[in-house]
């Protein structure tokens, strides 16, 4: 493991302080895991054990930590890797033993920029930069869902599955169309929050980018795909929001518990773990 530099102003940092003790720990466990340019192997078998939690709690601290965005989490041949920007640390290696991670993880992390173009020059491990590779929100392990329609299926005990995995490398799926999809939102569900806020490379288009990937990588019951090309993908997402408009919790037409009164669904949520769960599991697909 590499000698860290770990900064005193880690202990006054709000991100930090925010997150549960258990995951302030996680957090320098992926410190001392990371490699000089601050990429990690993020799976929750390996970071749970390295830290000695549960393995689901690991995974719950890991989103909590990639909330607080003090890592940035993204898919490379559908395992999960991550990023921690701002690493500044020495760079002393010459080849990464992680898949380099896409543009818009690091485009605001000059250090990172600078040490990651240098090692995509030289190395022949995992993706080149800005190559497409998926940032993640939420969870990967269910990139590839070999469950029936109507589930998002967790997957993580799927390598000893007989089921056929068919994959799509990164560099040839469509580029996620995040405004089409936005003005799709809009179009089908207009009571519900618009989308006025987009900050470049940020949470909310990083969500999105998520879920485009699934959409265009996972296989339904019937072997096929959901969408293979970027018209089928926009026409996912139309019939997605429809499923959601029918929801009467998603559209405020159930009263909501107590404390969350004035909650509203929107493009936020509707792009997160729980928001597909609650659509595609608890609605019909449109006829």
């Amino acid at each position: 493991m590499p000698n860290r530099l770990v900064r005193e102003g880690l202990m006054e940092s709000e991100a930090v302080l925010s997150l549960p003790v258990e995951g302030r720990w996680l957090f320098v466990i992926i410190i001392l895991s990371a490699d000089d340019v601050g990429l990690f192997e993020a799976t929750e078998f390996k970071l749970a054990r390295r830290a000695d939690v549960n393995r689901d709690l690991a995974g719950k601290l890991l989103q909590m930590i990639a909330d607080a965005d003090l890592i940035r989490l993204y898919v490379v041949d559908s395992k999960r890797y991550g990023f921690i920007p701002k690493f500044r640390q020495r760079l002393q290696i010459k080849t990464s033993k992680y898949p380099l991670p896409p543009r818009a993880i690091f485009q605001d992390d000059s250090d990172a920029l600078n040490k990651i173009n240098e090692l995509a020059s030289k190395t022949t491990v995992g993706a080149p930069v800005g190559s497409g590779c998926t940032t993640v929100g939420q969870p990967p392990e269910a990139e590839l869902e070999q469950e029936p329609e109507g589930k998002v299926s967790e997957l993580r005990n799927s390598s000893s599955s007989s089921a056929p995995r068919r994959r799509r490398k990164a560099a040839d799926l469509p580029v996620c169309p995040f405004d089409r999809i936005v003005a799709v939102y809009h179009e089908m569900l207009p009571e519900l929050p618009g989308v006025r806020v987009v900050r470049q490379g940020g949470k909310r288009q990083k969500a999105v980018a998520s879920m485009w990937h699934w959409v265009m990588t996972s296989i339904k019951g019937d072997g096929s795909r959901r969408a293979t090309t970027a018209e089928q993908g926009v026409e996912w997402f139309r019939d997605y929001f429809e499923r959601a408009r029918n929801s009467d919790w998603i559209m405020g037409r159930l009263p909501r518990g107590p404390g969350h009164e004035n909650w509203e669904a929107d493009l936020d949520y509707l792009c997160s773990e729980a928001g597909m769960k609650r659509v595609i599991e608890k609605t019909k697909a449109p006829t």
